[in-house]
Order: C-alpha cells, then sequence, then structure tokens
C-alpha cells in the first residue's frame, strides 16, 4: 500500500509540473502585435522570407519603409520603397535577403 501512495504521489507531482510548464509555455504563445498586423494585411511573416521559389518582404508596419535587396548575382545591392502588406521582390535564385534601413521614402 505504501509503494502504490508514493507512485501516486510522484505521479501527481509529474502531472503537476508538466501543467505548470504548460501554462508558462502557453502565456508566451500569444500572438505579438507585429505577427496580428501582419495576419491582418494577408502578410505571411514581417521582414524578409522565402517560399520554395519567391522571395518576399513583409512590412507590417502603417506606411511605406525603405529597404535593402542583397541580390545574389548584382555586384551592388538595391534599395527601394515597399508599402505595407507583402512585396514580391523576385525568385530564390535572384535574391538573397532584405532588411529595413534607415531613410524616407517618396
Amino acid at each position: 500500500m505504501r509503494n502504490t501512495t508514493s507512485r501516486l504521489r510522484l505521479a501527481a507531482a509529474a502531472f503537476s509540473a508538466l501543467l505548470l510548464a504548460g501554462s508558462a509555455l502557453s502565456g508566451s504563445a500569444h500572438a505579438a502585435p507585429e505577427a496580428k498586423a501582419a495576419a491582418e494585411m494577408g502578410v505571411r511573416a514581417c521582414g524578409y522570407y522565402e517560399t520554395q521559389t519567391d522571395a518576399y518582404y513583409g512590412h507590417c508596419g502603417s506606411t511605406w519603409v525603405k529597404i535593402q535587396v542583397d541580390i545574389d548575382w548584382w555586384p551592388t545591392d538595391i534599395k527601394r520603397c515597399v508599402r505595407p502588406g507583402e512585396t514580391h521582390l523576385g525568385t530564390t535564385g535572384e535574391i538573397d535577403n532584405a532588411w529595413a534601413i534607415p531613410g524616407t521614402c517618396g
């Protein structure tokens, strides 16, 4: 009987630890404001991202932003302004990366 009680206590402690860990993780799993804004605009991600074939820049802000685009075969990067939302930059074979830079558009 004593052995069964010890096992039950151990199982209850393990279960409690799992619940506590799960609640801590779920508290941080809420969508960030940027992710919510991206979803509302139909943007898959904020910043540079790729699909299997295409490169995109997802701008989650509400105004235009200047970005620098690293073109794979070009000796210098290009700078361009993009509107809020998703911008197709080219194919993944052409584009290596893109990021926001200081500066104004327009």
